[in-house]
């Protein structure tokens, strides 16, 4: 018998965890943290205290109530009995936290699997973040698209597709009752579409019994799909034309955005400025995907250093890791002389930067997820970015396109894949695949289904 639960991701965007069972082997699919994480129980500095384990996660249904699963101290303060884990292994799709964001909370004893570049994400973010961002200390299993992973008799065939963060896999999953596929998020319109086409080539060549397929964008009615390509045509086109410093705000993951930028930038002679977290991401991820530039030697990049304690940008007002790129510096000084020298990121976060650099006549390119679920900042968030905006007299643009497959695409992935059975996933509408596919099965949350 096999048998498949939804803990998250089932009526829902993000909060991906499936177990799948068969004959005594149990496997998650990811383990991730819903976009509503806790939201009608706690808000700014009302949060739970996980450093005491999970027992308020619990009580507000944030996690599932499951045995033999979570380690012993997150169960300290619970009425849930620590038993050793009989869980075989967890399968990690891709970095986004709505796919690993809960990974702190089970048993470090449980064999962790994830592609090569989402464990060099995970242990760079883990450098840079350790203090806010912890999925816990595991046995990692690196994995690479083609291989296949036995779980005992039950084998997982990692296949990479394209999305908004480099090493993004579906699965293929060779079962007792037969194969069963999962997505993972996916898209057609990045610039490695031939990912997603090799993913769903194969995916149909194992005609599968079942398939978890995102649905992210599938109520999604929109004009016009836009591309990478066309992302980088608008953003090129906008700096082209400015007069000023040109910002640009994207995940500092997105490793086709920021190609995008940069051959923008070094088209129009202007020079990409990176600030030190990002710079050390890209060369992490350097290893991985060549196509990325040194940042340490190509000419057309420079890394932004903030001003510090001295005020003098002295070498031991930095950590170690960031003085590794000080021969390569650039501050607030030289920008504010060339403005339109320069395209720099800007995150967040580091928006007071700008009090620095006083930018006159500047571009402002939004390029993060235009929808929510995405990563777009909550309505907060975006009245500072406006309110920053509006101050320095900046002007706005939006160039964008999803990390999510469009509807006309995952209509036209089931249709390829054909499998027996359609089991909607991270989305708010299921139901719409009913007009695609005459076999849907619609799950809600703790769901369990026999294949």
């Amino acid at each position: 018998m096999v048998n498949l639960t939804f803990y998250g991701g089932a009526g829902q965007i993000g909060g991906n965890k499936f177990l799948l069972e068969d004959k005594g082997v149990k496997i998650y699919f990811d383990f991730g943290q819903s976009f509503t994480f806790g939201e009608d129980y706690f808000y700014e500095w009302l949060q739970p205290r996980s450093a005491n384990g999970i027992e308020v996660y619990f009580e507000f249904g944030m996690l599932p109530r499951v045995t033999k699963l979570y380690s012993k101290d997150m169960l300290e303060l619970t009425n849930l009995k620590y038993q050793k884990p009989d869980v075989d292994a967890v399968f990690i799709s891709h970095s986004h936290s709505d796919h690993t964001g809960n990974l702190n909370f089970i048993d470090e004893s449980i064999p962790v699997y994830m592609g090569h570049c989402t464990h060099k994400i995970v242990e760079t973010y883990k450098k840079l973040y350790g203090s806010i961002i912890d999925i816990g200390n595991h046995d990692y299993h690196i994995f690479k698209s083609g291989d296949k992973i036995k779980i005992k008799h039950v084998e997982v065939q990692p296949i990479h597709v394209d999305h908004s963060v480099p090493g993004a896999y579906g699965f293929i999953i060779k079962t007792s009752k037969g194969n069963i596929v999962y997505t993972g998020d996916f898209r057609m319109h990045g610039a490695r579409s031939d990912l997603t086409g090799d993913f769903i080539r194969k995916s149909a060549a194992a005609k599968p019994i079942a398939m978890l397929c995102e649905g992210t964008r599938v109520t999604s009615e929109v004009d016009h799909n836009f591309t990478e390509a066309e992302v980088e045509t608008k953003v090129d086109e906008i700096i082209t034309n400015s007069k000023g410093l040109v910002f640009g705000h994207f995940s500092m993951t997105n490793v086709d955005r920021f190609m995008s930028f940069y051959r923008s930038a070094v088209k129009n002679k202007r020079i990409m400025i990176v600030d030190t977290k990002f710079a050390y991401i890209l060369e992490n991820l350097r290893e991985h995907i060549p196509i990325i530039p040194d940042v340490r030697t190509d000419k057309n990049i420079k890394v932004y250093f903030r001003i510090a304690k001295s005020c003098k940008f002295n070498e031991k007002d930095y950590a170690v890791w960031e003085r590794e790129y000080m021969n390569n510096m650039i501050t607030y000084k030289e920008i504010a002389k060339t403005p339109a020298e320069y395209v720099m990121h800007m995150r967040f976060a580091a928006l007071i930067e700008m009090v620095y650099i006083q930018p006159k006549k500047a571009d402002f390119i939004y390029s993060s997820s235009e929808h929510f679920y995405e990563g777009e900042e909550n309505e907060a968030e975006r009245t500072i970015w406006q309110n920053w905006m509006n101050h320095f007299g900046i002007t706005f643009h939006k160039a964008h396109c999803s990390g999510h497959a469009s509807k006309e695409d995952l209509f036209n992935a089931v249709k390829k894949i054909n499998p027996k059975k359609l089991i909607p996933i991270h989305t708010q509408a299921p139901e719409e695949y009913k007009h695609v596919h005459k076999n849907v099965i619609i799950v809600k949350g703790n769901d369990k289904i026999e294949m």
